[in-house]
């Protein structure tokens, strides 16, 4: 049975040459450290009028609430 060199570093093309391997800097993306939720916020807020319109329903929804509940108890908070 043949032994398959392997050398650190590099790869063999289909052509039997050795070639530096490009790719031996690992995955960038696993180096980055953050919160688990960082990328789906960043992709959330991608756009100042996305923030702003979310804030303004935010601030609608909480009004109707206030509403509703002072309703419920006669006004009172």
């Amino acid at each position: 049975m043949k032994q398959e060199e392997h050398r650190e570093g590099f790869y063999r093309d289909k052509y039997g040459n050795w070639r530096p391997e490009r790719r031996t800097g690992g995955d960038r993306r696993a180096q980055k450290a953050g919160p688990s939720g960082a990328h789906e916020r960043r992709k959330f807020y991608r756009r100042k009028a996305d923030r702003e319109l979310l804030l303004k329903d935010h601030q609608t929804m909480i009004d109707e609430a206030l509403e509703d509940f002072a309703e419920q108890h006669d006004g009172h908070l």
